[in-house]
C-alpha cells in the first residue's frame, strides 16, 4: 500500500507537468494498475526481466544504440529485437513490449520505494540495469521518493555508483541515511533533493480536524525486519493493557497484503480476524482507517508515514539495520511525534508501554508540529517536481 500510494501521487504530479504524455508503468499486476492508475498503460515486468537476461545481445547492442541511429536504421533496430525474441520465444512478446516502451520513452522514472538496498539486492540491480540502459541511450532518468540503503554489498554498491550519478534528478525521502549514500556514490549535489515521502500528500489530505480514539497497530514479521513471534507476544500484551487503560479501540493497519510477510496474517494473530483490516485494499482505505487513530504502533514504514502525515503520533518498532535507517530517517523528518524503539532492548516491553502512554497524552499537542512537518515536505516535493523539466533539459 505504501509503494502504491507513492506511485499514485507521483503519477498525478507527472501528469500535471506533462498532461498530454502517455505513461507506461512496469507492473506484474495490470488489472490492479487499471484500478489504481486507470490512465497508465501496463508494461510487463516479465518483459524487462527477460530482456535483461538475454545475455550479450541486449547488454552489448541494445543499450548502445542511440536514438538518432534507431531513427536512421529502423530495419536494423527491428532485426535486433527479432533476434532477441528468437533466443527466448515464450517471453519474446513481453520483451518486445518492454523494449518498445523503454526506447521510445522521453523519460524513465523510478517511482518511490526503498529498494536500493542489500535487503532487495537482486531487484535493486535489475532496476539499476534498466536505468543504466536508458542512460546509455541518452534517455533521461529520474528517481522519485527514494529511500536508499543500507548498501554494503560490493556488487550493488558498484552498480549504484556507476548508475546514479548519471541520473538527471534524484528525490530522496529522508536525509538520515540516503544523503550520505548519495555522497558515497558521488552523485553531484545539484542532482538530488530532499522531498519527503510522496505518500505524505495523499495522507495529509485525509486528515481529521482532531485526534481520534483508536490505537492502531501494524507489525511486520519478515526476514528483513528481524521481528518474530516473541515480539508479537510482547506487543500484544502492551496493546491490550493500554487500550483498556485509555479506552481506545485496537485497530489493525495492514500495509503489505500478500506474500510471506503479509501484515494481515500477523494482525489476525495479534488482534483477531475482525480487526485485521483485511478489507483495506487501497491506500486511501488504509489512510482513512488510520485517521480514526490517536496513536499507532508500527513495524511498517508506511503505516508510520500515513499516520504522521495526518498529525497522528507513531511508535516504530525495529530490530534490523534496514528498518533502523528507515524509521530514524522518518523520525528526523517529523520530530518528537515519532518514537523509535529497539525490539531487542531488554526493557522493550516497559518502554513500549511508556511510549504509548506518553503519545496518547500528548497527541493533541504534537499534532500541529506533525502537520507542519508534513506541509513542509509536500511543498519541497512539489517544488522539486516542478523543476523536473529544467533538470532533465540540462542533464549531463
Amino acid at each position: 500500500m505504501g509503494d502504491l500510494a507513492m506511485l499514485q501521487v507521483a503519477f498525478q504530479r507527472l501528469k500535471t507537468i506533462w498532461p498530454d504524455a502517455a505513461f507506461h508503468v512496469l507492473t506484474d499486476a495490470p488489472d490492479k494498475l487499471r484500478v489504481y492508475c486507470p490512465e497508465a498503460l501496463a508494461v510487463p515486468w516479465a518483459g524487462c526481466k527477460r530482456w535483461l537476461r538475454v545475455g550479450a545481445l541486449p547488454r552489448c547492442f541494445f543499450p548502445n544504440i542511440r536514438p538518432e541511429i534507431r531513427r536512421q536504421f529502423p530495419c536494423a533496430w527491428n532485426r535486433l529485437r527479432w533476434l532477441a525474441g528468437l533466443m527466448h520465444p515464450p517471453s519474446a512478446r513481453a520483451a518486445r513490449r518492454f523494449a518498445d516502451a523503454l526506447f521510445n520513452a522521453d523519460l524513465l522514472v523510478m517511482s518511490g520505494c526503498g529498494m536500493i538496498t542489500d535487503v532487495f539486492g537482486s531487484h535493486a540491480i535489475r532496476s539499476l540495469d534498466t536505468l543504466a540502459a536508458a542512460s546509455r541511450c541518452d534517455i533521461p532518468v529520474a528517481l522519485l521518493g527514494q529511500g536508499l540503503g543500507p548498501v554494503q554489498g560490493r556488487e550493488l554498491f558498484q552498480r549504484a555508483a556507476q548508475t546514479l550519478p548519471r541520473a538527471a534528478a534524484i528525490f530522496i525521502r529522508e536525509r538520515h541515511a540516503s544523503l550520505d549514500l548519495l555522497k558515497q556514490f558521488r552523485v553531484p549535489e545539484g542532482k538530488f533533493f530532499i522531498t519527503g515521502d510522496d505518500a505524505v500528500e495523499l495522507a495529509f489530505n485525509e486528515r481529521h480536524p482532531k485526534p481520534g480514539g483508536h490505537l492502531g497497530v501494524n507489525l511486520r514479521i519478515a526476514g528483513y525486519s528481524a521481528l518474530d513471534a516473541s515480539v508479537l507476544e510482547i506487543v500484544r500484551a502492551a496493546l491490550v493493557e493500554k487500550s483498556r487503560r485509555h479506552q481506545g479501540t485496537l485497530t489493525g493497519i495492514p500495509i503489505q497484503r500478500a506474500g510471506a510477510s503479509s501484515d494481515i496474517r500477523v494482525l489476525e494473530r495479534l488482534l483477531g480476524g475482525e480487526n485485521s483490516g483485511v478489507e483495506l485494499d487501497t491506500p486511501l482505505k488504509v489512510i482513512r482507517r488510520i485517521s480514526d487513530c490517536r496513536v499507532i504502533v508500527t513495524g511498517s514504514y508506511h503505516a508510520g508515514v500515513f499516520a504522521l502525515a495526518q498529525g497522528i503520533p507513531a511508535i516504530a518498532i525495529i530490530r534490523s539495520v534496514y528498518y533502523h535507517d528507515k524509521f530514524h530517517g522518518l523520525a528526523a523528518e517529523f520530530g518528537a511525534g515519532c518514537i523509535v524503539l529497539q525490539a531487542d532492548d531488554a526493557e522493550f516491553s516497559k518502554k513500549l508501554g511508556a511510549a504509548i502512554d506518553k503519545l496518547w497524552e500528548q497527541a493533541g499537542a504534537l499534532r500541529p508540529e506533525l502537520l507542519s512537518a508534513a506541509e513542509s515536505q509536500i511543498k519541497a516535493a512539489q517544488a522539486a517536481y516542478a523543476r523536473l523539466p529544467e533538470l532533465i533539459g540540462r542533464r549531463g
